[in-house]
């Protein structure tokens, strides 16, 4: 045991030596390694908001990853790090096919030279006085390493100086939009006397002034023709500000513009073709509209007209272009929209009106010439649109291939195939197909015995989808809605077959309208959905497994599913708030307008109906999801959600759906235990085998989380979390004693069948995606275990829940 503990210890050291010495033939006398940032101190740290923002912008520009780096922490290395860029360097002047792969499954060096810790303090110090800390510095001190004084690391020290505040603010005078009607450029300003002096300050204030003027006919009005000058020698500290127009600002930029025609011209699919060419046809979408084309218009022109939001004798609106532009798009027939504005040569102008242009300038301090608006009303412009519409190819096609690995424990390999058809009925309308298959297999353990699970499966689907960009119902299919709305289509065949057990087979039709009335509320009507389930095949061991229980039987039973529904989305995060909350909810009912008929033709209500030879499920369900997450500085952030739901099945049928039944467990709810693995209730099953999960569904549904995030260090972020929560039956059921919520007796007693875990997990954000892996671990079980207290765990190893997934739980 001894001599293999000194064997390894002396492979360790070997390699790290291999490592530096042959990475160091390749140095120069003056070069170092760079292997990251000892610490960045900040002397002087102020203990408010606004100084940590500034900090954080200077620390990102001082970080600069080292070889071998932790998710690109600049501090922090994997061991042997130096081992990478030594192969790199080998093979360097290697030209044949394995000095190509080798460099690039490996890293270049990264030298002190490269980092330029000098340049980077003075990008760190501009960035701090940019917030406003005008007498901030910033230095940097290489410090090499003790053994080996080749290789370096860098301290920055930082000192923020006094914050300069706004004392004054000389405005824009107003700017006449039109009688009565004034730009102030005060009311809307964030520079405010007391605030903080920054760049981001200004640059948002030129934002905003631009964005309402261009909003209101000045189109030709830029940021850079808004300039600002500042003096901090009148008063310490403090800094006078005056809002000033650029002495280069063009006369037409100062006057307002009013739109003329609008031209749609249709451009052939080929993008090299010339955009010139001379087209056959045309149709007057309105008076002052008209459409180019050749052959026949690439989408009809009443959708056409409709999405032109752009508004011919009305003053030029910038965010009438940006809709338009939208809407255009949004109608997945155009491979590229461009607009083109072009002036008159002749203006329409008041002539009582004095024009401003050719006259105004103001003289400042510096004897600079500069221009300025009016306050009156001023000669206006006309501008004629061009819009170049380029066709798209109407055929799409998707292949792909995954090895997935389910919140539900199943791991397998899947593929994926899908066409998709733009354009279908020149309403910008899409039609799709897909299939898919994939085989999967899982492998888990009980928290509370230990059994092991083994579950091999395959599962086939292929759907049909069609999907109207607006809202299909008579006079409506051509209108324009601000906020994406669609009407869907969709058919979709499902087998699954678990091995050994049973085949399951599922034909649906679902139709949607999704609409978006504001920027906050968005909602989904499901006036039908159709849903027919059949099990073609089940084995004597899941025969057995239905004696053992009947309401699982009737769960899983062939039977239809004919339901509506609803559902909403509301979010809620304002500017800079450290405030977030998403609340989404849904309801739907199955059933009852089908019995309802059948009763009034006669039959009895107790009687077991059927529709197309297939009993027909009959039943209400209700959920809502809270979602709220605060974040309390630049690098902590709490969130929590709640959820919960119930289904009542009655009348033709007594149990519900297994499909529309809850459950909890899993990457996204409560962590420590697997899916399907608690509930409902406080019911055991005594016997547990592979399918001993299909019990654990319920009717009522509660789920509550927290989680405390961190930054830690790069792209890593870490979480602490507390989960909680379980499923109950809303009967009792003979086959499943302790299900029922009905059973609980008292609050206390429903409060110990709720499930608790706890657990820690790190975040690696890719900036497109978030790839998350959770450590769960259980606390307690909703039922009676070998262990009696409120911790009543028999093994800490089982009730460890290890989750690799995509994406924040919540």
């Amino acid at each position: 045991m001894h001599i293999r503990l000194t064997t390894r210890l002396l492979t360790v050291l070997i390699l790290l030596a291999l490592g530096a010495c042959s990475i160091r033939k390749y140095q120069g006398p003056d070069d170092q390694i760079y292997i990251g940032i000892r610490k960045i101190e900040v002397s002087d740290r102020p203990q408010h908001s606004y100084a940590e923002q500034a900090i954080a912008a200077a620390e990102e520009r001082l970080n600069y990853a080292p070889n071998g780096s932790v998710f690109g922490s600049s501090s922090i290395r994997f061991p042997f790090a130096l081992l990478s860029p030594a192969i790199y360097m080998h093979f360097s002047a290697d030209s044949t096919l394995a000095g190509r792969v080798m460099r690039r499954l490996t890293a270049k060096p990264v030298w002190m030279r490269d980092v330029s810790p000098s340049l980077r303090a003075k990008v760190a110090q501009q960035t701090l006085r940019e917030h406003g800390y005008l007498r901030a510095t910033t230095s940097s001190e290489i410090i090499p390493a003790t053994a080996d004084s080749m290789q370096a690391r860098v301290d920055y020290k930082m000192q923020l100086g006094p914050l300069f505040l706004l004392d004054s603010v000389q405005y824009f005078p107003r700017v006449y939009i039109r009688p009565g009607r004034y730009f102030y450029h005060h009311r809307l300003s964030a520079l405010q006397k007391g605030r903080p002096f920054s760049i981001a300050a200004l640059e948002d204030d030129r934002t905003v002034t631009r964005a309402f003027l261009r909003e209101h006919g000045y189109y030709y009005l830029k940021s850079e023709h808004i300039g600002y000058e500042a003096d901090t020698l009148i008063t310490p500290q403090r800094v006078n500000l005056r809002t000033v127009l650029s002495a280069t600002t063009p006369p037409e930029a100062l006057r307002q513009w009013r739109v003329g025609k609008i031209m749609l011209r249709q451009l052939p699919e080929d993008p090299e073709a010339p955009t010139n060419l001379t087209t056959t046809d045309s149709v007057a979408l309105t008076d002052s509209i008209a459409l180019y084309y050749s052959g026949r218009p690439i989408v009809r022109p009443g959708a056409l007209k409709t999405r032109i939001r752009i508004r011919p004798g009305k003053l030029y609106s910038s965010l009438e272009e940006e809709r338009t532009l939208s809407a255009l798009t949004g109608l997945n027939a155009f491979s590229s929209v461009e607009f083109y504005f072009t002036p008159r040569e002749t203006f329409t102008k008041d002539s009582t009106a004095v024009d401003s242009t050719a006259m105004r300038s103001t003289s400042d301090s510096t004897a600079v010439q500069r221009p300025t608006f009016s306050s009156v009303a001023d000669s206006i412009g006309t501008l004629d649109l061009m819009i170049l519409l380029r066709k798209d190819k109407p055929w799409s096609t998707y292949l792909g291939t995954a090895f997935m690995r389910k919140s539900t424990g199943f791991i397998g390999p899947g593929i994926s195939a899908a066409i998709e058809r733009s354009n279908v009925f020149g309403g910008g309308e899409k039609l799709s197909a897909s299939v898919s298959g994939s085989y999967e297999w899982q492998t888990g353990r009980s928290p509370a015995d230990s059994y092991s699970v083994s579950i091999n499966s395959y599962q086939l689907g292929a759907d049909l989808s069609l999907t109207f960009p607006s809202i299909l119902f008579p006079r409506l299919i051509d209108a324009y809605y601000k906020y994406p709305t669609s009407t869907s289509f969709k058919v979709a065949l499902q087998s699954v077959n678990h091995a050994r057990y049973y085949t399951l087979r599922s034909l649906s039709f679902t139709m949607d309208y999704n609409f978006q009335p504001s920027s906050r509320w968005s909602h989904r009507i499901t006036p039908l959905s159709l849903n027919f389930t059949r099990l073609t095949r089940t084995t004597e061991r899941f025969d057995q497994l239905i004696l053992a229980n009947p309401a699982l039987g009737l769960s899983l039973s062939n039977q239809f599913i004919p339901k509506i529904g609803y559902g909403f989305t509301y979010t809620h995060r304002e500017d800079d708030s450290p405030h977030y909350m998403q609340l989404s909810g849904e309801i739907s009912e199955a059933g009852n307008l089908v019995n309802a008929t059948m009763r009034a033709f006669g039959r009895e209500y107790n009687d077991t109906k059927t529709l197309f030879g297939v009993p027909f499920a009959q039943f209400v369900k209700a959920a809502i999801d809270l979602r709220y997450s605060y974040r309390i500085d630049r690098k902590q952030t709490l969130a929590t959600h709640f959820a919960t739901g119930a289904i009542y099945p009655y009348g033709n049928a007594i149990t519900a759906p297994y499909i529309e039944q809850f459950y909890v467990g899993g990457a996204n709810s409560i962590r420590a235990f697997t899916v399907r693995s608690l509930g409902p209730g406080s019911y055991n099953p005594t016997t547990v085998n592979a399918y001993s999960f299909m019990d654990r569904v319920g009717e009522f549904k509660l789920e509550a989380n927290a989680e405390f995030r961190r930054h830690l260090f790069g792209s890593c972020y870490g979480a602490v979390f507390l989960d909680a929560g379980n499923v109950w039956l809303l009967r009792p059921d003979t086959s499943r004693p302790g299900a029922a919520l009905s059973e609980a007796g008292s609050l206390g007693k429903f409060l110990d069948q709720v499930a608790v875990g706890t657990g820690a997990g790190l975040r690696y954000d890719l900036s497109f995606l978030v790839v998350r892996f959770d450590v769960g671990v259980g606390l307690h079980l909703p039922y009676k275990t070998t262990r009696s207290g409120w911790y009543n765990i028999p093994s800490f190893r089982d009730a460890l829940g290890f989750h690799l997934a995509i994406g924040y739980p919540f």
